[in-house]
């Protein structure tokens, strides 16, 4: 239940993030725009109709599993009632935000942006796979979330929602299967369970090595040379998107490695994308069971491209970064992260070392 009530608290959190934020027009420098800026400057002719279907296919193979005779959690019956419960909670919680809000979608379509109803439906049938299968192997659970990530992941690309549309549809699907199965075990109690079926216990052993796979998104503020900034010799602001993994050496610390794209955003409106591969070493510090604290330095090398009528944004030089995060461990495989960092880059020939602060958060899978 109180895992529940989480799921509920962060919905609120969201929501109010998402009313607050109702156009474009009215969140230039937002979280949001500084992430749909990354889908504008590098894929702006994007739309393809993939995650229509693909926000299904952990149902698919939940159903496919299932009528294969490769025993589940539920029996059918329990199982269908539960997935009921969940559903309809997830459409009226979805339908009632997005008619409620009014929230003008990216590509100026729909006033039905906030929240995103395929990824709401894509975490929703991924939490259904995890709770039917997850406890048989978490490879099961790992790959129906990655597939509702690249649901949610898509219809930024697509065009079609925000970000914070999506981190609503995600906790909102997420949320409902938490209720359905609550209520639905209160209905059948012992009854209709496999006699094979162990109730996971939330568990992290800091003391063995865990390999962890991370999709992270945040904001970049551009520290000091405001001259420069004015001038448009320098971006002001960026967003950042990316994928990062940590492979242990030794339980708790190891190396590290990150790929990203940035968008650079100048005072006169331009948008140039810059790309970052990084590498370096971590360092955990597991505390109050479900905390965990990490330091990482890395350094690599980063490029940027782009140009208007009059001004070239091309460059390419050494990136080095250090910083900070803190992790909450919501599973026996999942934890999300906020992350600090101060990363400095030599890219611009007007100013030697961009030095940069990127504030942002992370879903990650660990094993």
């Amino acid at each position: 239940m109180k895992r529940i009530l989480g799921h509920i608290t962060l919905v609120l959190a969201l929501f109010i993030s998402g009313a607050a934020c109702p156009s474009h027009a009215q969140t230039r420098y937002s979280f949001d725009t500084d992430i749909h800026a990354i889908r504008s400057s590098i894929i702006p002719g994007f739309h393809y109709t993939y995650d229509d279907w693909l926000q299904y296919s952990p149902a698919a193979l939940t159903i496919g599993l299932k009528a294969a005779g490769y025993e589940s959690r539920s029996s059918w019956g329990r199982m269908l009632t539960s997935d009921a419960i969940s559903a309809g909670v997830m459409a009226i919680a979805v339908n009632g935000v997005k008619y409620s809000v009014g929230r003008l979608r990216p590509d100026g379509s729909r006033h039905n942006s906030f929240p995103s109803g395929h990824t709401a439906t894509a975490f929703m049938t991924a939490t259904m796979l995890h709770k039917e299968y997850g406890w048989r192997s978490p490879w099961f659970s790992i790959g129906g979330y990655s597939a509702a990530a690249l649901t949610g992941v898509s219809r930024i690309m697509n065009n079609r929602h925000w970000m914070t549309d999506v981190m609503a549809g995600a906790a909102i699907g997420i949320g409902s299967v938490h209720l359905g199965y609550f209520l639905s075990d209160k209905i059948f109690k012992g009854k209709g369970l496999s006699s094979e079926y162990v109730r996971p216990s939330f568990y992290y052993d800091p003391t063995v090595k865990h390999y962890v796979a991370e999709l992270l998104f945040g904001r970049r503020y551009i520290i000091g040379a405001e001259g420069l900034k004015e001038m448009g010799s320098l971006p002001i602001r960026g967003g950042l998107a990316g994928i990062s993994a940590d492979i242990p050496l030794k339980p708790g610390m190891g190396l590290t490695a990150r790929a990203s794209a940035s968008s650079m955003t100048y005072a006169n409106g331009d948008i140039a994308p810059m790309y970052s591969t990084l590498a370096g070493g971590f360092w955990n510090f597991h505390f109050a069971r479900i905390l965990e604290f990490q330091t990482h330095v890395m350094a690599g090398y980063a490029w940027m491209t782009g140009s208007s009528s009059s001004v070239s944004y091309s460059g390419s030089g050494i990136d080095l970064a250090a910083g900070i995060s803190l992790s909450i461990i919501t599973d026996s495989n999942f934890k999300f992260k906020a992350f600090a960092d101060f990363e400095s880059i030599n890219i611009s020939p007007v100013h030697p070392w961009l030095n940069t602060a990127v504030v942002g958060w992370s879903s990650a899978w660990f094993w």
